[in-house]
């Protein structure tokens, strides 16, 4: 019994060994575990960490395209000239209408300017107009020339008589340097005022050398009048008594000279007015200076036939223009006012009035290309150009507009219809075929100066950049990039859980 026990005994110790160190060993293999979980637990935080941050960042590829700087607004199709034609007068003097009595065009006929296209009852008119062609015949006819050429010739003999009884009253030799003075001192005003308008040291010696023959002929007449007192008068108007034989002067008096300068002054007048007579008769053109009785006789008739004349026109519809016939709105019989008979439209060219909204203003220039499309005709685009900006803001759907009109190419256009309505693009600026980047990779440095970052290999690096044309989208680059370059357009806004829980 007793080596039962002792045999027991010496078994049960070292089986307390033994869990001792499966104990020991189980723990080892918990922290083991344990700490390979935290590692994981930790590169995977790590890794998931990274793969946000690298999401984050936003990139765009360098592309090439083309850019279009642009305005948008609407058109209207309109003829190159529209011309609504009325009566100017309707009827006669007495009425305030009139008959139609005749129309000479239909829709579509094709007119030429001057052409008549219709009438109004015109006899009142008519009659005015025969009169006042008659009362001006009758003033030039050859009786009326032959009559003024008669008086020129009188009106020359007159003026010989004159000038000769006043040379005799003090001299022809006084009376020549009186007309030098006159003259010369005339020709010292014209070089005077030209001086004035146009200084120069030519203007000035011209001015010097019409003194200097002004003096000289004031010293010839000085000259002359003291001959005149020393010689003529006494060679010419010494008067001898018979009686006594004593001799004395007598000079003609003051008032008998200033008599025979009205003469000849009088007798020259008539003179001109009757040369500017047989000019007018001859020419049918009065001199703006002209006087006299019978110019204004002759000036009263020309004006009564112009005036009679535009009576009768305006009893006369007459296209001003060369073109189509695109309304008729009355007909023979019809009693009109002075509304619109006849509409005549130039479609040799059709023009498009463009409206744009006047925050837009900047884009619009003279000679720019312009795009239309209209719903009428799908799948089409017109081309034409901006050939007149209007300077004063419009009005449209109660919108403030800058109007504008363009050319439409003659080849394409012909078909259009007056009042088609139109998109309308202006073209400002384009560049075709450049590189593009989105505008959002652009960093301005300094007004005008732009910078990018260009992703490679996980690396930002800044690179300036020559910016051209941008738009809301994209920009041209002219220089710093080439095609297929990667920069970055910013950091995307992200939601992650940066912190870490760990279990022990």
């Amino acid at each position: 019994m007793s080596n039962t026990n002792d045999s027991s005994a010496s078994i049960s110790k070292p089986s307390h060994k033994r869990n001792f160190w499966y104990i020991i060993g189980s723990v080892v293999i918990v922290l083991i575990l344990a700490g390979g979980y935290w590692y994981y637990q930790s590169a995977q935080q790590k890794s998931t960490s990274a793969v946000a941050a690298q999401s984050a960042l936003k990139t765009a590829r360098v592309t090439q395209g083309s850019i279009v700087i642009s305005a948008s607004g609407t058109g209207t199709v309109v003829a190159a000239a529209t011309a609504n034609l009325a009566f100017s007068n309707s009827g006669s003097s007495s009425s305030a209408n009139a008959t139609l009595t005749k129309i000479n065009v239909t829709v579509g006929d094709q007119v030429t300017a001057g052409e008549v296209l219709a009438v109004e009852d015109n006899t009142t008119q008519g009659q005015a107009l025969a009169q006042a062609k008659l009362n001006l015949a009758q003033l030039t006819s050859p009786a009326a020339i032959a009559t003024a050429q008669g008086a020129v010739a009188t009106d020359q003999v007159n003026v010989n008589n004159a000038y000769n009884a006043l040379a005799y009253d003090i001299s022809p030799e006084a009376l020549h340097w009186e007309e030098q003075v006159a003259a010369a001192q005339q020709n010292l005003t014209n070089a005077q005022l030209d001086a004035q308008a146009s200084p120069s040291a030519d203007a000035t010696q011209k001015v010097q050398d019409a003194q200097k023959a002004l003096d000289y002929a004031n010293q010839e007449l000085a000259g002359a009048q003291s001959w005149y007192q020393k010689v003529y008068l006494p060679d010419h108007f010494t008067i001898t008594n018979r009686q006594t034989g004593s001799r004395t002067i007598n000079a003609p008096a003051d008032t008998t000279i200033a008599s025979a300068r009205a003469a000849l002054a009088l007798a020259q007048a008539t003179l001109v007015q009757d040369q500017d007579l047989i000019t007018a008769l001859t020419t049918g053109v009065i001199p703006d200076s002209a006087t006299g009785t019978n110019l204004v006789a002759l000036k009263q008739a020309q004006t009564a036939l112009q005036s009679a004349q535009t009576n009768y026109d305006n009893t006369q519809i007459i296209s001003p223009i060369n073109g189509t016939v695109t309304a008729v709105n009355n007909t023979v019989g019809d009693t009109v006012g002075t509304a619109t008979v006849i509409t005549v439209a130039d479609l040799s060219k059709r023009l498009l009035t463009v409206y744009i909204d006047e925050t837009d203003l900047s884009k619009l220039a003279m000679g720019e290309e312009v795009d239309a499309t209209f719903d009428a005709i799908p799948n089409q685009t017109f081309k034409g150009k901006i050939t007149q900006i209007v300077p004063a803001l419009t009005t449209v759907d109660n919108v403030p507009a800058v109007q504008a009109q363009a050319t439409l190419d003659d080849s394409a256009s012909s078909s259009l219809y007056v009042g088609l309505n139109a998109t309308v693009n202006v073209i400002n600026a384009q560049a075709n075929n450049v590189l593009l980047v989105p505008v959002q990779a652009l960093k301005l440095l300094e007004p005008g100066k732009y910078a990018v970052f260009i992703v490679q290999n996980g690396n930002l690096t800044l690179q300036p950049v020559e910016v051209g044309l941008m738009d809301q989208s994209y920009a041209e680059i002219k220089s710093g990039l080439q095609l297929g370059d990667v920069v970055s357009t910013g950091l995307a806004v992200t939601t992650q859980n940066t912190s870490a829980t760990t279990t022990p």
